[in-house]
Protein backbone atom coordinates (compact mmCIF):
# COMPACT_ATOMS: atom_id res chain seq x y z
CA UNK A 1 0.00 0.00 0.00
CA UNK A 2 1.30 3.42 -0.92
CA UNK A 3 2.98 5.21 1.99
CA UNK A 4 0.74 8.27 1.91
CA UNK A 5 -2.24 6.06 2.74
CA UNK A 6 -0.62 5.01 6.00
CA UNK A 7 -1.15 8.48 7.42
CA UNK A 8 -4.82 7.57 7.58
CA UNK A 9 -4.56 5.32 10.68
CA UNK A 10 -3.37 8.33 12.66
CA UNK A 11 -6.60 10.11 11.88
CA UNK A 12 -8.53 7.13 13.21
CA UNK A 13 -6.41 6.56 16.32
CA UNK A 14 -8.66 8.63 18.53
CA UNK A 15 -11.70 6.68 17.36
CA UNK A 16 -10.16 3.37 18.44
CA UNK A 17 -8.69 4.75 21.65
CA UNK A 18 -11.85 6.46 22.87
CA UNK A 19 -14.14 3.45 22.76
CA UNK A 20 -15.55 2.83 26.26
CA UNK A 21 -13.08 5.16 27.99
CA UNK A 22 -15.73 7.20 29.77
CA UNK A 23 -19.37 6.92 30.59
CA UNK A 24 -19.88 10.65 30.08
CA UNK A 25 -20.89 12.09 26.72
CA UNK A 26 -17.65 13.43 25.19
CA UNK A 27 -18.08 16.94 23.79
CA UNK A 28 -14.80 17.41 21.97
CA UNK A 29 -13.39 13.92 21.42
CA UNK A 30 -13.37 12.19 18.05
CA UNK A 31 -15.50 9.04 18.31
CA UNK A 32 -16.89 6.61 15.78
CA UNK A 33 -20.19 8.49 16.00
CA UNK A 34 -18.57 11.74 14.94
CA UNK A 35 -15.75 10.47 12.73
CA UNK A 36 -17.53 8.57 9.95
CA UNK A 37 -19.15 11.46 8.12
CA UNK A 38 -17.49 11.59 4.70
CA UNK A 39 -16.18 9.26 2.04
CA UNK A 40 -12.65 10.26 3.07
CA UNK A 41 -13.43 9.21 6.66
CA UNK A 42 -14.59 5.78 5.52
CA UNK A 43 -11.50 5.34 3.35
CA UNK A 44 -9.34 6.29 6.34
CA UNK A 45 -11.10 3.61 8.35
CA UNK A 46 -10.41 1.02 5.68
CA UNK A 47 -6.73 1.95 5.44
CA UNK A 48 -6.50 1.77 9.24
CA UNK A 49 -7.73 -1.83 9.06
CA UNK A 50 -4.72 -2.70 6.89
CA UNK A 51 -2.31 -1.02 9.30
CA UNK A 52 -1.80 -3.94 11.75
CA UNK A 53 -0.33 -6.03 8.94
CA UNK A 54 2.75 -3.82 8.91
CA UNK A 55 3.21 -4.13 12.67
CA UNK A 56 6.27 -5.92 14.00
CA UNK A 57 3.73 -8.01 15.92
CA UNK A 58 2.34 -9.30 12.66
CA UNK A 59 3.78 -9.65 9.15
CA UNK A 60 6.64 -7.20 9.66
CA UNK A 61 8.30 -9.46 12.18
CA UNK A 62 6.29 -12.05 14.07
CA UNK A 63 5.80 -14.86 11.48
CA UNK A 64 9.46 -14.97 10.61
CA UNK A 65 10.49 -15.26 14.25
CA UNK A 66 7.73 -17.53 15.50
CA UNK A 67 6.79 -19.66 12.50
CA UNK A 68 9.78 -19.73 10.17
CA UNK A 69 12.16 -20.62 12.99
CA UNK A 70 9.88 -23.46 14.06
CA UNK A 71 9.98 -24.95 10.56
CA UNK A 72 12.52 -27.27 8.95
CA UNK A 73 13.57 -24.49 6.56
CA UNK A 74 15.08 -21.89 8.89
CA UNK A 75 17.39 -21.96 11.92
CA UNK A 76 18.52 -19.25 14.32
CA UNK A 77 21.95 -17.67 14.09
CA UNK A 78 24.26 -19.44 16.54
CA UNK A 79 25.30 -16.12 18.10
CA UNK A 80 21.73 -15.09 18.94
CA UNK A 81 21.74 -14.42 22.71
CA UNK A 82 18.02 -13.74 23.21
CA UNK A 83 15.98 -16.80 24.21
CA UNK A 84 12.74 -15.00 23.32
CA UNK A 85 14.06 -14.74 19.76
CA UNK A 86 15.70 -18.15 19.46
CA UNK A 87 13.10 -20.14 21.42
CA UNK A 88 10.88 -21.08 18.44
CA UNK A 89 13.86 -22.72 16.73
CA UNK A 90 13.87 -25.23 19.60
CA UNK A 91 10.06 -25.34 19.79
CA UNK A 92 10.31 -23.56 23.13
CA UNK A 93 7.00 -21.81 23.78
CA UNK A 94 5.00 -20.91 26.83
CA UNK A 95 1.62 -19.24 27.23
CA UNK A 96 3.45 -16.01 27.93
CA UNK A 97 5.78 -16.21 24.94
CA UNK A 98 5.60 -13.16 22.71
CA UNK A 99 5.28 -15.41 19.69
CA UNK A 100 2.11 -16.91 21.15
CA UNK A 101 0.39 -13.72 22.25
CA UNK A 102 1.19 -10.93 19.79
CA UNK A 103 -0.45 -12.48 16.73
CA UNK A 104 -3.70 -13.01 18.64
CA UNK A 105 -3.72 -9.39 19.77
CA UNK A 106 -2.81 -7.88 16.41
CA UNK A 107 -5.17 -10.02 14.35
CA UNK A 108 -8.06 -9.05 16.61
CA UNK A 109 -6.96 -5.43 16.31
CA UNK A 110 -7.31 -5.89 12.55
CA UNK A 111 -10.75 -7.47 12.99
CA UNK A 112 -11.94 -4.66 15.26
CA UNK A 113 -10.91 -2.02 12.75
CA UNK A 114 -12.66 -3.90 9.96
CA UNK A 115 -15.81 -4.22 12.07
CA UNK A 116 -15.63 -0.50 12.82
CA UNK A 117 -15.82 0.22 9.09
CA UNK A 118 -18.67 -2.24 8.57
CA UNK A 119 -20.64 -0.81 11.48
CA UNK A 120 -20.35 2.77 10.23
CA UNK A 121 -20.37 2.55 6.43
CA UNK A 122 -24.11 3.27 6.20
CA UNK A 123 -23.74 6.41 8.33
CA UNK A 124 -21.59 8.19 5.75
CA UNK A 125 -23.61 10.84 3.94
CA UNK A 126 -21.00 12.92 2.12
CA UNK A 127 -19.79 11.09 -0.97
CA UNK A 128 -17.57 12.16 -3.84
CA UNK A 129 -17.97 8.80 -5.56
CA UNK A 130 -20.74 6.71 -3.94
CA UNK A 131 -19.89 3.81 -6.28
CA UNK A 132 -16.83 3.16 -4.08
CA UNK A 133 -18.90 2.27 -1.01
CA UNK A 134 -19.30 -1.44 -1.91
CA UNK A 135 -15.53 -1.66 -2.50
CA UNK A 136 -14.70 -0.21 0.92
CA UNK A 137 -17.12 -2.63 2.57
CA UNK A 138 -15.63 -5.52 0.58
CA UNK A 139 -12.10 -4.59 1.68
CA UNK A 140 -13.16 -4.57 5.33
CA UNK A 141 -14.84 -7.96 5.00
CA UNK A 142 -11.78 -9.36 3.23
CA UNK A 143 -9.43 -8.16 5.97
CA UNK A 144 -11.68 -9.60 8.66
CA UNK A 145 -11.85 -12.93 6.84
CA UNK A 146 -8.10 -13.00 6.23
CA UNK A 147 -7.44 -12.35 9.92
CA UNK A 148 -9.79 -15.17 10.93
CA UNK A 149 -8.10 -17.51 8.45
CA UNK A 150 -4.79 -16.87 10.19
CA UNK A 151 -6.34 -17.17 13.65
CA UNK A 152 -7.89 -20.57 12.94
CA UNK A 153 -4.65 -21.88 11.49
CA UNK A 154 -2.82 -20.80 14.64
CA UNK A 155 -5.36 -21.43 17.41
CA UNK A 156 -8.17 -23.57 15.92
CA UNK A 157 -11.34 -22.47 17.80
CA UNK A 158 -11.35 -18.69 18.31
CA UNK A 159 -13.94 -16.08 19.34
CA UNK A 160 -15.96 -14.99 16.31
CA UNK A 161 -16.54 -11.25 16.71
CA UNK A 162 -18.69 -9.71 13.98
CA UNK A 163 -20.12 -6.61 15.66
CA UNK A 164 -18.77 -3.85 17.88
CA UNK A 165 -20.92 -5.19 20.70
CA UNK A 166 -19.09 -8.51 20.42
CA UNK A 167 -15.81 -6.69 21.10
CA UNK A 168 -17.25 -5.25 24.31
CA UNK A 169 -17.87 -8.72 25.75
CA UNK A 170 -14.90 -9.42 28.03
CA UNK A 171 -16.03 -13.03 28.60
CA UNK A 172 -16.57 -14.04 25.00
CA UNK A 173 -16.25 -17.78 24.36
CA UNK A 174 -14.35 -19.48 21.59
CA UNK A 175 -16.36 -20.40 18.50
CA UNK A 176 -15.89 -23.82 16.87
CA UNK A 177 -13.50 -23.63 13.94
CA UNK A 178 -16.14 -24.93 11.53
CA UNK A 179 -18.43 -21.98 12.30
CA UNK A 180 -15.55 -19.52 11.93
CA UNK A 181 -14.59 -21.05 8.59
CA UNK A 182 -18.14 -20.81 7.29
CA UNK A 183 -18.14 -17.09 8.10
CA UNK A 184 -14.79 -16.69 6.34
CA UNK A 185 -16.16 -18.51 3.29
CA UNK A 186 -19.27 -16.32 3.32
CA UNK A 187 -17.28 -13.09 3.52
CA UNK A 188 -14.71 -14.07 0.91
CA UNK A 189 -17.29 -15.38 -1.54
CA UNK A 190 -19.27 -12.15 -1.26
CA UNK A 191 -16.29 -9.84 -1.73
CA UNK A 192 -14.75 -11.84 -4.59
CA UNK A 193 -17.49 -10.47 -6.83
CA UNK A 194 -16.96 -6.88 -5.66
CA UNK A 195 -13.23 -6.28 -5.23
CA UNK A 196 -11.37 -4.84 -8.23
CA UNK A 197 -9.16 -7.03 -10.37
CA UNK A 198 -6.23 -4.66 -9.76
CA UNK A 199 -5.44 -1.32 -8.12
CA UNK A 200 -3.38 1.58 -9.43
CA UNK A 201 0.18 2.22 -8.29
CA UNK A 202 -0.93 4.62 -5.55
CA UNK A 203 -3.01 1.86 -3.92
CA UNK A 204 -0.57 -1.04 -4.04
CA UNK A 205 -1.20 -3.74 -1.47
CA UNK A 206 -4.95 -3.34 -1.21
CA UNK A 207 -7.15 -6.42 -1.53
CA UNK A 208 -8.13 -7.56 -5.01
CA UNK A 209 -10.45 -10.15 -6.46
CA UNK A 210 -7.41 -12.42 -6.84
CA UNK A 211 -6.54 -12.01 -3.15
CA UNK A 212 -10.03 -13.20 -2.18
CA UNK A 213 -9.76 -16.16 -4.56
CA UNK A 214 -6.34 -17.05 -3.16
CA UNK A 215 -7.63 -16.87 0.41
CA UNK A 216 -10.46 -19.24 -0.50
CA UNK A 217 -8.04 -21.65 -2.19
CA UNK A 218 -5.79 -21.41 0.88
CA UNK A 219 -8.68 -22.06 3.27
CA UNK A 220 -9.99 -25.06 1.34
CA UNK A 221 -6.45 -26.47 1.06
CA UNK A 222 -6.14 -26.21 4.85
CA UNK A 223 -9.51 -27.84 5.40
CA UNK A 224 -8.84 -30.66 2.94
CA UNK A 225 -5.34 -31.46 4.18
CA UNK A 226 -4.88 -30.53 7.83
CA UNK A 227 -8.53 -30.92 8.85
CA UNK A 228 -8.98 -34.04 6.67
CA UNK A 229 -12.12 -32.68 4.97
CA UNK A 230 -11.18 -34.46 1.77
CA UNK A 231 -14.36 -33.38 -0.03
CA UNK A 232 -12.88 -29.86 -0.03
CA UNK A 233 -10.10 -30.72 -2.50
CA UNK A 234 -12.39 -29.81 -5.37
CA UNK A 235 -13.06 -26.37 -3.89
CA UNK A 236 -9.34 -25.79 -3.41
CA UNK A 237 -8.77 -26.77 -7.03
CA UNK A 238 -11.59 -24.58 -8.35
CA UNK A 239 -10.50 -21.40 -6.56
CA UNK A 240 -6.81 -21.84 -7.40
CA UNK A 241 -7.72 -22.43 -11.05
CA UNK A 242 -9.82 -19.29 -11.04
CA UNK A 243 -6.72 -17.30 -10.10
CA UNK A 244 -4.66 -19.06 -12.76
CA UNK A 245 -7.23 -18.54 -15.52
CA UNK A 246 -8.08 -14.93 -14.63
CA UNK A 247 -5.37 -13.38 -16.79
CA UNK A 248 -4.68 -10.86 -14.03
CA UNK A 249 -1.64 -12.67 -12.61
CA UNK A 250 1.36 -14.60 -13.84
CA UNK A 251 4.87 -15.83 -13.04
CA UNK A 252 7.67 -13.30 -13.29
CA UNK A 253 10.14 -14.24 -16.02
CA UNK A 254 12.94 -13.86 -13.45
CA UNK A 255 12.20 -15.50 -10.09
CA UNK A 256 14.31 -13.06 -8.06
CA UNK A 257 12.77 -9.99 -9.72
CA UNK A 258 9.48 -10.84 -8.01
CA UNK A 259 10.88 -9.56 -4.71
CA UNK A 260 12.93 -6.55 -5.82
CA UNK A 261 11.84 -3.00 -4.90
CA UNK A 262 12.59 -2.02 -8.50
CA UNK A 263 9.80 -4.35 -9.67
CA UNK A 264 6.95 -3.35 -7.37
CA UNK A 265 3.43 -4.24 -8.38
CA UNK A 266 4.52 -7.14 -10.60
CA UNK A 267 1.94 -9.67 -11.73
CA UNK A 268 3.19 -12.44 -9.44
CA UNK A 269 2.44 -10.60 -6.20
CA UNK A 270 -1.28 -11.14 -5.60
CA UNK A 271 -1.46 -9.91 -2.00
CA UNK A 272 1.33 -8.31 -0.02
CA UNK A 273 2.28 -5.68 2.52
CA UNK A 274 3.49 -2.77 0.40
CA UNK A 275 6.37 -0.61 1.57
CA UNK A 276 7.74 2.60 0.11
CA UNK A 277 10.34 2.96 2.87
CA UNK A 278 10.14 6.76 2.91
CA UNK A 279 9.79 6.69 6.70
CA UNK A 280 9.41 4.22 9.56
CA UNK A 281 5.63 3.98 9.09
CA UNK A 282 6.03 2.85 5.47
CA UNK A 283 8.98 0.55 6.22
CA UNK A 284 9.27 -3.23 6.48
CA UNK A 285 12.44 -3.10 8.55
CA UNK A 286 11.42 -5.87 10.94
CA UNK A 287 10.97 -8.30 8.06
CA UNK A 288 14.15 -7.25 6.22
CA UNK A 289 16.37 -7.11 9.31
CA UNK A 290 15.42 -10.67 10.26
CA UNK A 291 17.42 -11.86 7.22
CA UNK A 292 19.99 -9.07 6.85
CA UNK A 293 23.55 -10.14 7.86
CA UNK A 294 24.61 -9.29 11.41
CA UNK A 295 28.17 -9.50 10.06
CA UNK A 296 27.68 -5.96 8.72
CA UNK A 297 27.00 -4.59 12.21
CA UNK A 298 23.51 -3.50 13.22
CA UNK A 299 24.50 0.15 13.60
CA UNK A 300 26.40 0.26 10.30
CA UNK A 301 24.02 -1.27 7.79
CA UNK A 302 23.51 -4.79 9.06
CA UNK A 303 20.54 -6.65 10.49
CA UNK A 304 19.88 -9.36 13.02
CA UNK A 305 20.85 -12.13 10.59
CA UNK A 306 18.56 -14.35 12.61
CA UNK A 307 17.16 -16.57 9.86
CA UNK A 308 19.62 -18.92 8.16
CA UNK A 309 18.53 -21.76 5.89
CA UNK A 310 18.85 -25.13 7.57
CA UNK A 311 21.32 -27.52 5.98
CA UNK A 312 18.39 -29.77 5.08
CA UNK A 313 16.55 -27.02 3.20
CA UNK A 314 19.67 -25.56 1.56
CA UNK A 315 20.70 -28.96 0.24
CA UNK A 316 17.28 -29.69 -1.27
CA UNK A 317 18.13 -27.43 -4.22
CA UNK A 318 19.71 -29.20 -7.15
CA UNK A 319 23.10 -27.88 -8.31
CA UNK A 320 22.52 -24.94 -10.62
CA UNK A 321 19.02 -24.10 -9.34
CA UNK A 322 18.72 -20.35 -9.92
CA UNK A 323 16.48 -19.95 -6.88
CA UNK A 324 19.37 -21.01 -4.67
CA UNK A 325 22.04 -19.06 -6.54
CA UNK A 326 20.06 -15.80 -6.62
CA UNK A 327 18.12 -16.25 -3.39
CA UNK A 328 21.00 -16.94 -0.98
CA UNK A 329 24.49 -15.58 -0.41
CA UNK A 330 27.43 -16.83 1.65
CA UNK A 331 28.99 -13.36 1.64
CA UNK A 332 28.23 -9.89 0.38
CA UNK A 333 28.59 -6.12 0.61
CA UNK A 334 26.69 -3.48 2.55
CA UNK A 335 25.66 -0.01 1.40
CA UNK A 336 29.06 1.68 1.88
CA UNK A 337 31.08 -0.92 0.00
CA UNK A 338 32.27 -2.85 3.05
CA UNK A 339 32.25 -6.54 2.13
CA UNK A 340 32.31 -9.84 3.99
CA UNK A 341 33.68 -12.76 1.99
CA UNK A 342 32.02 -15.43 4.12
CA UNK A 343 29.28 -14.79 6.66
CA UNK A 344 30.31 -16.20 10.02
CA UNK A 345 27.33 -18.50 10.49
CA UNK A 346 26.65 -19.53 6.92
CA UNK A 347 24.42 -18.46 4.02
CA UNK A 348 21.55 -16.00 4.36
CA UNK A 349 18.54 -15.17 2.17
CA UNK A 350 19.49 -12.45 -0.33
CA UNK A 351 16.23 -11.69 -2.13
CA UNK A 352 14.83 -9.24 0.41
CA UNK A 353 17.26 -6.38 -0.29
CA UNK A 354 16.06 -2.80 0.23
CA UNK A 355 17.08 -0.13 -2.24
CA UNK A 356 19.28 1.56 0.38
CA UNK A 357 21.10 -1.78 0.97
CA UNK A 358 20.84 -1.33 4.72
CA UNK A 359 22.03 2.26 5.15
CA UNK A 360 18.85 2.96 7.16
CA UNK A 361 17.15 -0.08 8.68
CA UNK A 362 14.10 2.02 9.51
CA UNK A 363 13.44 2.81 5.85
CA UNK A 364 13.12 -0.52 4.07
CA UNK A 365 11.13 -0.65 0.83
CA UNK A 366 10.79 -4.42 0.39
CA UNK A 367 7.20 -5.61 -0.07
CA UNK A 368 6.23 -8.59 2.12
CA UNK A 369 4.65 -11.35 -0.02
CA UNK A 370 1.53 -12.98 1.42
CA UNK A 371 0.09 -14.62 -1.72
CA UNK A 372 2.05 -15.20 -4.94
CA UNK A 373 0.89 -16.62 -8.26
CA UNK A 374 3.39 -19.46 -7.82
CA UNK A 375 1.41 -20.61 -4.78
CA UNK A 376 -1.82 -20.68 -6.81
CA UNK A 377 -0.10 -23.08 -9.22
CA UNK A 378 1.12 -25.30 -6.39
CA UNK A 379 -2.26 -25.35 -4.64
CA UNK A 380 -3.91 -26.36 -7.90
CA UNK A 381 -1.31 -29.07 -8.47
CA UNK A 382 -1.79 -30.47 -4.98
CA UNK A 383 -5.57 -30.47 -5.26
CA UNK A 384 -5.49 -32.13 -8.68
CA UNK A 385 -3.18 -34.84 -7.38
CA UNK A 386 -5.46 -35.57 -4.43
CA UNK A 387 -8.42 -35.71 -6.84
CA UNK A 388 -6.64 -38.45 -8.79
CA UNK A 389 -5.27 -36.33 -11.62
CA UNK A 390 -1.55 -36.81 -11.03
CA UNK A 391 -0.65 -36.13 -14.66
CA UNK A 392 -2.25 -32.67 -14.50
CA UNK A 393 -0.48 -32.00 -11.21
CA UNK A 394 2.91 -32.81 -12.74
CA UNK A 395 2.27 -30.39 -15.61
CA UNK A 396 1.74 -27.56 -13.15
CA UNK A 397 4.71 -28.43 -10.94
CA UNK A 398 6.83 -28.33 -14.08
CA UNK A 399 5.66 -24.77 -14.79
CA UNK A 400 7.40 -23.71 -11.59
CA UNK A 401 10.55 -25.64 -12.43
CA UNK A 402 10.64 -24.28 -15.98
CA UNK A 403 10.64 -20.73 -14.63
CA UNK A 404 13.58 -21.62 -12.37
CA UNK A 405 15.49 -22.97 -15.39
CA UNK A 406 14.97 -19.65 -17.16
CA UNK A 407 17.11 -17.96 -14.52
CA UNK A 408 17.17 -14.24 -15.24
CA UNK A 409 14.54 -14.80 -17.90
CA UNK A 410 16.63 -15.85 -20.87
CA UNK A 411 18.77 -18.66 -19.45
CA UNK A 412 18.50 -22.27 -20.51
CA UNK A 413 19.66 -24.14 -17.43
CA UNK A 414 19.49 -27.92 -17.13
CA UNK A 415 18.33 -27.73 -13.51
CA UNK A 416 15.81 -28.26 -12.06
CA UNK A 417 14.67 -30.76 -14.65
CA UNK A 418 11.00 -31.46 -15.30
CA UNK A 419 9.39 -34.42 -13.60
CA UNK A 420 8.78 -37.17 -16.13
CA UNK A 421 5.66 -39.25 -15.82
CA UNK A 422 3.80 -41.24 -15.17
CA UNK A 423 4.18 -40.89 -11.39
CA UNK A 424 1.92 -42.36 -8.73
CA UNK A 425 -0.07 -40.17 -6.38
CA UNK A 426 2.28 -40.60 -3.41
CA UNK A 427 5.34 -39.66 -5.48
CA UNK A 428 3.61 -36.56 -6.86
CA UNK A 429 2.54 -35.58 -3.35
CA UNK A 430 6.16 -35.73 -2.22
CA UNK A 431 7.22 -33.73 -5.28
CA UNK A 432 4.68 -31.00 -4.51
CA UNK A 433 5.78 -30.73 -0.90
CA UNK A 434 9.39 -30.50 -2.05
CA UNK A 435 8.57 -27.82 -4.61
CA UNK A 436 6.69 -25.75 -2.04
CA UNK A 437 9.81 -25.89 0.12
CA UNK A 438 12.04 -24.69 -2.74
CA UNK A 439 9.73 -22.12 -4.29
CA UNK A 440 7.97 -20.52 -1.32
CA UNK A 441 10.86 -20.44 1.18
Amino acid sequence: MNSKLWVAPLALAAVVACRNLLNEEPQSFVTSDSFFQTEADLKSGVIAAYSPMRSGNLFNGWPWLSLELASDQVRIDHDEPNLETSGPDFLFYSTGSRGVTVAWRELYNMIFRANLVLANADRVQQWTNPALKPTYIAEAKFLRAYAYLWLTKLYDDVPLLLTLADHDNAAVARTPVEQVHQQVIKDLTEVEAVLPATWGSSDRGRATRGAAEMALADLYLWRASFLKRTAEWQNASDWAKKVIDSGDWGLSADYISTFLPSNKGNREMIFYVAASGVDSRSSTGGFVNFYFPRDFGLSTGGGWGAGHPTDWHYNQYQPGDYRKEAGYRSGGCRWDGYCVTAFKDGPLPWKYRPTNNGSDGGKCDVDIPLYRFAEAILIYAEAQNELGNSGVAVQYINMIRARARNGTGADNRPSPADYAGPLDQASVRDAIFAERDLELA
